[in-house]
């Protein structure tokens, strides 16, 4: 087996974003598939995973089935993870549609936590 890296196994490798929410809170996605078309996305306290989730093309939606108590805040029962697979025409990406609760404000929480070409290889 050779060691060389090549560009098809560069851009098949998986992908890894982490959207802060707060210091102690992210949104981890791991991008994989040989089309880019897989993402698993992790709720992470500190160091702790205590939510995820995969979306792939045929289901690209997930949605959080119960309240994610996550040090101050809370991530509200029905926030919902939608997946855009990448195309030659545009980029792959996961939106995240939440409701986050601390105790002094309850906030809508939309954004792009992260977004990928369908390849990077040259």
């Amino acid at each position: 087996m050779s060691d060389i890296l090549t560009a098809e196994l560069m851009a098949s490798a998986p992908l890894k974003f982490s959207y802060p929410i707060t210091p102690e809170v992210s949104i981890d996605t791991t991008v994989t598939g040989d089309s880019r078309q897989y993402a698993t996305v992790s709720i992470v306290y500190g160091s702790m995973q205590i939510w995820s989730g995969t979306m792939t093309q045929t289901a690209p939606k997930l949605t959080i089935p119960f309240n994610i108590v996550a040090g101050s805040i809370t991530i509200e029962e029905g926030g919902t993870f939608m997946l855009t697979i990448p195309t030659p025409l545009q980029n792959g990406s996961v939106v995240a549609s939440l409701t986050i609760k601390s105790s002094t404000s309850t906030v809508p929480f939309n954004a792009f936590v992260a977004t990928w070409p369908l390849s990077s290889a040259s």
